[in-house]
């Protein structure tokens, strides 16, 4: 029988109570489903005639600082339990350096960051487990002990996501299995490696408080830790990588990991990776089907209209509602004046026969009719009331020029 999360929240509301936090933090102090506090509480137990010292900083500043107190003759113990071990190569070597000079390190997390795998040539296998979870989907789980490489240990159970990490491609020179999963693949060995020991877990959730309060589940946490030396100097309580952000994580020389990105998370993380291609072939197969050209319609450019004959229209409306005719005659006059210096190229500041007898001699209209279209020009400058013969006789002596003109 299997549950999803939203039929278990569905039930705790029908029943009035409230589901309680389900992040996996693994905090000393955490008193939520998924937080450490037993599992501390039982640690510092086991260890009750010891002092247990908790570590805020990344390891590589970790071991600037307590290397000094390490020596042949005693060893240290680092114990580290988050959901997710993301590190940079300056903290992958200096774990190694711990392990080698002769000290333990115990690793437990879902995901282990492939630098430090790839430094001990071990593989964490994670698409089984990443898949049930992805489909939220619950059952009755197990893990167990793997006493004298028999699978006869008792097992210990919950009802949640199943633990199916494991650990494979490591060297059997080198490890021994130490527990497994409910498909009994290894999911908890230790490494030798120089003097001192790496204990590799895959399951953290066997730390968390609903874990370790379910049955005699507590019992496994002290078959886990049954394999560690008994007599460590010094042993230090992880608290900064259930903490820390990827984006914090930095190289020893102040900038960032070159090596760390999106992609390399995502890469990681098998079910984001298919995500991550799927979205790029949609995007692909959005811009294959709309790469075609669409034209848009052209708007018909009317012609350009030309107005000037309405406008002068429109002023002489104007101006005869006025019934102000000298000025319309002077009006008249001015534009023909403009019209005779712009085509004939004559001075029309000064009006007498020599300039009549010079513009009939270039415009070809005979002079009678230039000196006729000039002594009503001079009469109407001579200042007196235009009534509405005189300014249709200068209207029409002016269009028998412009029809005469050559």
């Amino acid at each position: 029988m299997s549950v999803s999360l939203a039929e278990l929240a569905g039930s705790c509301k029908q029943s009035g109570r409230v589901l309680p936090p389900l992040s996996e933090s693994f905090r000393k102090s955490d008193k939520q489903p998924f937080g450490g506090y037993i599992a501390y509480k039982e640690f510092r137990n086991l260890f009750k005639d010891r002092y247990v010292e908790t570590v805020t900083e990344p390891f590589d500043q970790e071991w600037n600082v307590i290397k000094d107190y390490s020596n042949n003759k005693k060893y240290s113990l680092y114990f580290l339990i988050t959901k997710n071990l993301v590190l940079n190569y300056s903290e992958v070597n200096a774990f190694m350096d711990y392990v080698k000079a002769g000290n333990d390190l115990f690793i437990s997390a879902d995901y282990i960051d492939t630098r430090l795998l790839e430094n001990i040539n071990c593989n964490n296998e994670r698409m089984a487990e990443i898949v049930d979870e992805t489909k939220g989907l619950m059952r009755q789980t197990k893990v167990s002990m793997f006493f004298d490489n028999n699978f006869k240990a008792p097992a210990y159970g919950y009802y949640y996501y199943p633990f199916l990490n494991s650990l494979s491609s490591f060297d059997t020179a080198f490890v021994r299995v130490l527990g497994v999963n409910e498909n009994n693949d290894p999911n908890y060995i230790i490494l030798f490696s120089g003097k001192g020991r790496i204990y590799l877990h895959v399951a953290p959730r066997v730390f968390s408080n609903y874990f370790l309060l379910s049955g005699d589940n507590y019992q496994y946490i002290e078959n886990v830790i049954s394999f560690l030396r008994s007599d460590p100097k010094n042993i230090y309580w992880d608290e900064y990588y259930k903490n820390a952000s990827p984006n914090r994580r930095k190289s020893n020389n102040g900038k960032d990991d070159n090596n760390f990105s999106s992609l390399s998370v995502i890469r990681q993380h098998p079910p984001l990776l298919w995500a991550f291609w799927l979205a790029i072939i949609g995007l692909l197969l959005f811009i294959l089907f709309n790469v075609k050209r669409k034209q848009r319609i052209i708007d018909v450019i009317k012609p350009n209209v030309n107005t000037t004959v309405n406008f002068t229209e429109t002023v002489g409306r104007l101006y005869l509602q006025k019934k102000n005719n000298n000025h319309i005659a002077e009006k008249m006059i001015t534009y023909f004046y403009e019209h005779i210096r712009n085509k004939y190229f004559i001075n029309t500041s000064t009006i007498n026969d020599e300039f009549i007898n010079s513009l009939a001699g270039k415009s070809g209209v005979p002079i009678e009719t230039m000196k006729r279209l000039f002594a009503l020009i001079r009469r109407i400058h001579s200042g007196e009331n235009i009534d509405d013969a005189t300014l249709i006789q200068l209207n029409n002596e002016i269009e028998n020029f412009y029809k005469n003109q050559s």
